[in-house]
């Protein structure tokens, strides 16, 4: 559910409470400002006037000036509607009391009375910033001020009255023209927040529904990338099994072709696998230098027969063969994996190109192919999960549409810029551009000593899996190999045949999901009950992000479902490698 976020106001209460608030925090400055205001008029013409007049006026409007300053606090309580409706009463009562200055207050020389008539329209024209926060006060505080010193005026006769009438008539009506303009604004600045409270939380919404969207979708996958793995794991190892113990004319080349099925079906949930690393943030880039002419001969070994059997032509070329780049070997390698691949799965005719090619600073790792192409539109949507612009009926042989997702991501994790051109019907261009690196040390570059394969015969293996099937494939695949196997389908079961076995296990080969705890907890309880550290390894079918993270920061050894026998075979020789060191 998202996050629960108050209802908003309906727009007139909303205004309501906007015009309650800025009359609120400016009443203080108002006040204070019209209490300056009667000092001064006071003190220009105590000299000239009735001394009493003077005294009277400016005590009730101290008086009425420390009401105002009350105010907020006197109607703290009351509804918005009250409290506006006080400010506008306020608002008539303080224009009907400047406007009684010219009545009470009458020098006897005409410069000072010209000093009050400007003092009044200053008053009035700062009094109307204020007011105009609410539109009836505004309307009070003008008509009731200005509107009455126009009226006295007017009728005490002659020019000059005449005139002064005029004039307080004009700034009245101007500075209620400009009052309604400031307060059009205003009003229009709480609607714009409105708009963009609705916008915001329509965004909010749908943000989330993507989110919530991607974590069904994350969740679907990891759940049927699992539920997939476990009955695949089960068959390589039973056809890894069956090539141990069958013969008879015929029976190797099935079993080869049960093995190019499951590694077919391997790589697709490897795909999901890719992206769930690199959403887990569990890969760590290893950077060393890398020959550039290794990487593409590489490619031709590893694709010319697979392009030769499709009748294409795969062509490598190394201008800078002799060049050397910094990046990951693994992680690159599976990038132009990915990109090779899929030239080839789109190329019907011609061939593909694998090239090496000085580019600034770096070098360029390009592949091109002289396939359908791709449309201009669509050079950001082919990076993109799942998206695969020629394959409408989703033939499984055309992958799953996550290469080049997992080609963009791994070279963001690796710092590498990716570039892409293509003309429809015509072919395209992918390029990686990778830094150069200086020629590694005599110590990096010495070749690692080729092991051959140990064997494995002997060994005591304990395997701990719920899955049935998976159980009784490793079992007689390890017991084809010569090693002793104890099997147990959770941790409870595993206590219990180590505690009836006369000697302790050389290696321990656990799931990771049980119905209880996980696969790196028992591991560790397995060890403190044999006080030492089992060689073990974590076969895991799950790829969610916690659970990679789990796994990685346990730092055991982990292999994903399916597993091929030879790589298990490899890991068990290195165990018994270790035991003879």
């Amino acid at each position: 559910m998202p996050p629960s976020r108050p209802a908003p106001l309906p727009l007139p209460q909303a205004i309501a409470g906007e015009e309650r608030r800025l009359l609120k925090e400016g009443t203080l400055a108002d006040a204070l400002g019209s209490i300056g205001a009667v000092a001064v008029v006071a003190f220009a013409e105590y000299a000239h006037a009735s001394h009493a007049a003077i005294t009277a006026w400016a005590g009730g409007m101290l008086m009425l000036l420390a009401l105002q300053l009350a105010f907020p606090r006197l109607l703290s309580r009351a509804s918005d509607h009250r409290f506006l409706r006080g400010y506008a009463v306020l608002g008539v009562v303080l224009g009907l009391a400047w406007a009684a200055c010219v009545v009470l207050v009458r020098p006897d020389d005409f410069t000072y009375e010209a000093f009050v008539v400007l003092a009044l329209c200053v008053i009035f024209t700062a009094g109307s910033v204020f007011s105009a926060h609410h539109l009836p006060m505004l309307y009070g505080f003008q008509l009731s001020g200005l509107g009455s010193l126009a009226a006295i005026y007017a009728l005490r006769g002659g020019t000059i009255a005449w005139s002064i009438a005029a004039g307080f008539a004009i700034l009245m009506w101007t500075l209620i023209g400009y009052g309604r303009a400031f307060h059009r604004g205003f009003v229009r600045a709480i609607e714009l927040g409105f708009e963009n409270t609705r916008l915001v939380g329509e965004l909010t919404a749908k943000t989330h529904a993507l989110e919530q969207a991607n974590v069904a979708k994350t969740r679907f996958l990891a759940s049927a990338s699992h539920d997939l793995r476990q009955p695949l794991h089960a068959i390589s190892l039973l056809t890894g099994l069956l090539g141990e113990r069958a013969s008879g004319p015929g029976v190797p080349d099935l079993v080869q072709r049960i093995g190019q099925s499951t590694e077919a079906m391997e790589s697709l949930l490897n795909g999901i696998l890719d992206i769930s690393r690199l959403d887990a943030g569990v890969e760590h880039p290893q950077l060393i230098p890398l020959s550039a002419g290794e990487l593409v001969e590489r490619i031709d070994r590893q694709f010319g027969p697979q392009a030769a059997a499709r009748g294409l032509r795969l062509r490598v070329r190394a201008a800078a063969a002799d060049s050397w780049l910094r990046s990951d070997r693994v992680l690159l390698g599976r990038m132009l994996d990915n990109l090779v691949a899929n030239a080839l799965r789109y190329t019907a005719q011609g061939g593909v190109l694998v090239a090496v090619r000085p580019r600034g600073d770096g070098l360029a790792l390009e592949v091109w192919d002289s396939g359908i192409g791709i449309p201009a539109d669509q050079l950001e949507a082919v990076f993109e999960e799942f998206v695969q612009l020629h394959n409408p009926q989703r033939d499984r042989s055309l992958g799953l549409g996550l290469g080049l997702s997992i080609v963009r991501r791994t070279a963001e994790l690796l710092g590498h810029r990716i570039e892409v051109r293509s003309r429809l019907g015509r072919g395209s261009m992918f390029r990686l551009v990778v830094p150069r690196s200086a020629p590694p040390s005599l110590e990096e570059a010495a070749p690692a000593t080729v092991q051959p394969a140990e064997p494995v015969a002997g060994l005591r293996v304990l395997v701990i899996d719920d899955e049935a099937p998976i159980r009784f494939a490793l079992q007689g695949l390890l017991e084809a190999w010569g090693c002793e196997c104890l099997a147990a389908r959770d941790g409870a079961e595993a206590e219990a045949c180590l505690a009836e076995a006369a000697e302790a296990p050389d290696a321990i080969v656990c799931d990771y999901r049980f119905e209880q705890g996980t696969g790196v907890e028992l591991v560790g309880r397995l060890r403190e009950r044999l006080a030492s550290d089992v060689p073990a390894l974590i076969v895991t079918g799950d790829v969610t992000a916690s659970q990679l993270i789990d796994i990685a920061a346990s730092d055991l050894p982990v292999m994903h479902k399916p597993v091929s026998p030879a790589a298990l075979r490899a890991w068990l020789g290195r165990v018994a490698l270790a035991q003879l060191a």
